[in-house]
């Protein structure tokens, strides 16, 4: 059995579909939340999670996403303040935060004869499970179903952007990276995933044509908070070649050490 994993979309159908293109023959598509927000396409992104029947659970930007909206606290937003998560709200349609809410926070199934359990985020910023212990606490806190005696046991987790395999004694965990765009420290602008063929792991990334969403972008650099154009800029705009974002990087630093950008939990 081949299983497709993904994760962090982040409102980019053009790096999932790069991906597809490559794995056409997965027999089934698991996702690790994050669809919206940080990106300028929510609808085709969450459509294309939506039309290819993926298993999926939902990501902190996905609860932001849908919040905003509820609020309505996403119309006549200042540009001081303008971020993509008004911008995706103003897009979006029921259809689209419907399904965000749906979506549970983790899914357990088998696959091979081994078990597994999927979901976005493990403790409340960027942390990562780094014991055997803190894995048969969490394995025990929050897998639902049955497992046999000496069963291969592994987790799923998304949101740190950050592609790895953390093996343990009794059991493993996965990120398999981000389908848009990688943290800044790393250079690549590749669509990041993971492949598990027969119980297999393969790590994976490809290139995808980032000119449309970038386009989006310049198309809203008059409105949009400036720290906000600057990380779709990055990710969307600029090439390995042209190293970091130096504006970019100093204002992100003064955005999210204030008290009301603190990142969702």
């Amino acid at each position: 059995m081949k299983l497709l994993i993904v994760s962090d979309l982040h409102a980019n159908p053009q790096g999932i579909r790069a991906i597809w293109e490559k794995e056409k023959d997965a027999d089934a598509i698991y996702a690790a939340g994050d669809y919206s927000d940080y990106g300028p396409d929510p609808v085709a992104a969450i459509g294309w999670i939506r039309d290819h029947g993926v298993h999926a659970v939902y990501g902190n930007h996905d609860k932001r996403v849908i919040k905003t909206y509820r609020e309505g606290s996403y119309h006549d937003v200042p540009k001081d303040r303008y971020s993509w998560v008004h911008y995706n709200c103003q897009i979006m349609g029921e259809s689209d935060v419907a399904f965000l809410e749906g979506l549970p926070q983790h899914i357990c199934f088998e696959a091979d004869g081994i078990a597994y359990m999927i979901q976005h985020q493990y403790g409340p910023r960027y942390e990562i499970i780094e014991s055997q212990y803190h894995f048969d606490k969490y394995w025990a806190e929050n897998y639902i179903g049955p497992t046999r005696p000496g069963q291969e046991r592994r987790m799923i987790f998304g949101h740190t952007h950050r592609q790895m395999i953390m093996q343990f004694a009794n059991g493993l965990w996965l990120n398999p990276g981000s389908a848009s765009y990688r943290r800044p420290d790393e250079p690549s602008k590749d669509a990041f995933y993971a492949v598990i063929e027969n119980g297999v792991i393969s790590l994976r990334h490809t290139p995808y044509d980032a000119a449309p969403l970038n386009a989006v972008v310049e198309q809203l650099k008059p409105v949009m908070w400036d720290a906000e154009y600057h990380v779709a800029h990055y990710f969307f705009g600029m090439t390995e070649a042209d190293g970091p974002d130096d504006a970019w990087m100093e204002m992100a630093k003064a955005h999210f050490s204030k008290e009301n950008h603190k990142p969702m939990e």
